[in-house]
């Protein structure tokens, strides 16, 4: 039997609820992070009732709108609560550490991941599992329930908190909100894991030690006058391909310990791992180089001329000897800087001139298959350079089509090691007139997310006392409206147009003045300047 008493508390709550949501709710002009929180997460309960009380089965294709404008609707929600963690928690150190996104394959990695990972949590704490790795959903239920529990009862502390005060944070709600961030975080790299393969600890190090062979290229590259720092800004296409190419050869000559040539295949990394035995063949034609063959050497790859088509094949053949002889290669001593010492090379090359001719003729000592005895051969230096620019060119540009993921995140860490991501928010303003639902746009959370740091910035009532386009002033009679496309203040009858606008989050027909609608329904229309708008006087208009 249920108490009498308890369900009129419960309605009394309720009624008490409603009295405050109608006095104290924040206007819908107010952008505020938790006035925005409070109408986004309005616009979700709307859609999420609205889904209970549908029957699926009877529409398909309303309930998959729906749902889709549920995590929408979703991703807008933490949106701004990821807004609220930055403000309260400036440092990264602060907050939650999310270093692991690292690993994860790029197209996991994208605005609305968020708002799939709620969705994930929602539908495992509810019972559902992911289909073909039940034994996985099993061990994520329990962290799926403990965040969508947390996150519940944090989303009515802070709607309670914006009826209360917007613009205060009790240190209870800021402690809400910080361990929602680290049950979030964990969620995340344990449900990503299960979705997709994440790189181990090892893979990931492999890259880091590739990613500092490609800058220690760079910065050698520099010094030695192949490339300049306009180019590594504007990311030239010739030094994008010849940078790698530089990097495979350094990482032969003064790097060994870059690409662990020596080790087995296991231990290198995946990058490299299939070329073990070209490289190790271009390693022992570099021992018997001359400095300036190597420099021209260098040059070409840079450039990406090989500067000859000479048949090569005898070469090859007499690498390939060569190699028989070196399987496994002791590995190099290193001196004091950690670079190859100057013992490694043979000596017949220690005591080589500078300077030098292509066509002259170097000797090197190969084993013969099948016999344990030796031959010098005479190779010219310009075959030995056609060799090692086609083998090196090759094992770079597979590594741009075969592992094309990782290479970007290579490229992209050398070339910016340090980048500014942060997207800022023009401070927003609340109008002193009052304003109603459709000028706000507040309705269209439900179909789109409006990002918390993407918006139109509109012109305060105060800064405008008549209609940007005639020119007539504001009375009480002839009120402001805001374009929704450009943000002015215009009179009722220079913006009686309507018209959707997704590209910035307005699906439903939302107030444009006459100009904006001019341009969005023709676009070939040349959009007029800010100065001449408002050229035209009242009398010109009438």
């Amino acid at each position: 039997m249920v108490d009498p008493s308890s369900v009129s508390n419960t309605m009394f709550g309720k009624t008490m609820y409603g009295l405050r949501k109608l006095v104290n709710k924040p206007r819908v002009d107010d952008w505020s992070p938790m006035a925005k929180f409070f109408h986004a997460d309005e616009a979700l309960n709307r859609i999420a009732r609205e889904l209970d009380s549908f029957d699926g089965r009877r529409d398909p294709d309303r309930c998959n709108v729906l749902v889709t404008k549920l995590r929408q609707a979703q991703d807008r929600v933490l949106l701004i609560i990821t807004e609220m963690l930055v403000s309260i928690y400036p440092l990264e150190s602060e907050r939650a550490n999310r270093d692991f996104r690292a690993k994860f394959p790029d197209e996991v990695i994208h605005e609305n991941l968020a708002g799939q990972l709620w969705f994930g949590a929602e539908c495992l704490a509810a019972g559902s599992n992911i289909v073909g790795r039940e034994a996985e959903s099993e061990r994520l239920r329990p962290l799926a329930r403990a965040l969508t529990k947390h996150l519940d009862s944090m989303r009515e502390m802070l709607k309670d908190q914006a009826l209360k005060d917007p613009s205060q944070y009790p240190d209870k709600l800021k402690d809400s909100l910080l361990y929602f961030d680290h049950l979030f975080a964990n969620f995340e790299f344990d449900y990503v894991s299960v979705m997709v393969e994440v790189k181990s600890v090892k893979e990931y190090d492999s890259q880091q030690d590739i990613a500092v062979l490609f800058s220690e290229a760079t910065i050698k590259a520099q010094k030695m006058g192949y490339i300049t720092q306009e180019q590594i800004e504007y990311a030239d296409p010739v030094m994008m391909i010849g940078l790698p190419r530089l990097a495979v050869l350094w990482a032969l000559l003064y790097y060994p310990d870059s690409i662990k040539l020596d080790s087995s295949p296991d231990e290198m990394s995946v990058l490299f791992r299939h070329f073990q035995n070209s490289l190790i063949q271009c390693r022992s034609v570099l021992k018997v180089m001359k400095s300036f063959a190597i420099k021209e050497l260098e040059k070409r790859l840079l450039s990406g001329n090989g500067c000859g088509d000479t048949s090569i094949e005898g070469v090859e053949k007499t690498v390939m000897d060569l190699s028989e002889s070196n399987n496994q290669p002791e590995p190099p001593p290193l001196n004091d800087s950690g670079n190859v010492s100057d013992e490694t090379f043979d000596k017949p090359t220690e005591n080589q001139e500078d300077s030098g001719s292509l066509n002259d003729e170097c000797q090197m000592e190969v084993i013969l298959k099948g016999c344990s005895e030796s031959k010098v051969v005479n190779v010219r230096i310009e075959d030995l350079i056609q060799f090692l620019f086609k083998r090196i060119s090759a094992v770079s540009d597979q590594l741009q089509t075969n592992f094309s993921q990782e290479f970007r995140k290579i490229m992209k860490a050398v070339m910016r090691p340090v980048s500014d991501m942060r997207a800022y928010e023009f401070p927003g303003q609340v109008s002193h007139t009052e304003a109603v639902e459709e000028e706000t746009g507040v309705e269209v959370q439900e179909s789109m997310p409006l990002r918390a740091t993407v918006g139109v910035r509109w012109v305060p009532d105060n800064d405008c006392l008549q209609c940007t386009s005639c020119g007539n002033a504001f009375t009480v009679f002839r009120r402001r409206h805001h374009c929704r496309n450009c943000g002015r203040l215009f009179c009722n009858r220079c913006s009686s147009n309507e018209m959707p606008i997704p590209e910035l989050g307005y699906d439903s027909n939302v107030r444009v003045c006459n100009l904006c609608y001019l341009y969005k329904v023709n676009p070939f229309t040349p959009p007029i300047p800010n100065s001449e708008i408002a050229t035209s006087s009242p009398s010109d208009v009438n």
